[in-house]
C-alpha cells in the first residue's frame, strides 16, 4: 500500500511544491536559523508579494523590504557565533530567501 500512496503523491500537481517546500525546511536546519533570522525572512517573502493596490504602494513597499534587508545584516552581523562569517551567512541567507520565489 504504502508504495502505491508514493505513486500517487508524484502524480499529485503539489507534489513538486512539497519537495521544494521540504527542502527549504531542511536548509533552514542546516543554516541553523535563529528565530529572529526566521522572522525576518518571512517578513521579506512576504513583501515579495505584489501589494493589494498594485504599483501605485509600490515604493512604500521597496522602502519596507530594504529596511528589513538592513535588519536581516544587523541580526546576522551582530551575532557572536557568526564572527568573521557574517557576510557569508548573510549571502547564505538571502540565497535561500531567492530560491523560495523559483
Amino acid at each position: 500500500l504504502f508504495p502505491l500512496c508514493r505513486e500517487r503523491m508524484r502524480q499529485s500537481a503539489m507534489f513538486e511544491l512539497c519537495q521544494g517546500m521540504h527542502q527549504i525546511s531542511l536548509q533552514f536546519v542546516r543554516l541553523q536559523l535563529s528565530f529572529e533570522e526566521y522572522t525576518i525572512m518571512k517578513v521579506l517573502l512576504l513583501l515579495s508579494t505584489v501589494p493589494k493596490d498594485g504599483l501605485k504602494s509600490q515604493a512604500a513597499f521597496e522602502e519596507m523590504r530594504a529596511n528589513y534587508i538592513k535588519e536581516l545584516k544587523k541580526m546576522v552581523t551582530k551575532c557572536p557565533s557568526n564572527s568573521g562569517q557574517s557576510w557569508q551567512r548573510f549571502y547564505q541567507l538571502t540565497k535561500l530567501l531567492d530560491s523560495m520565489h523559483d
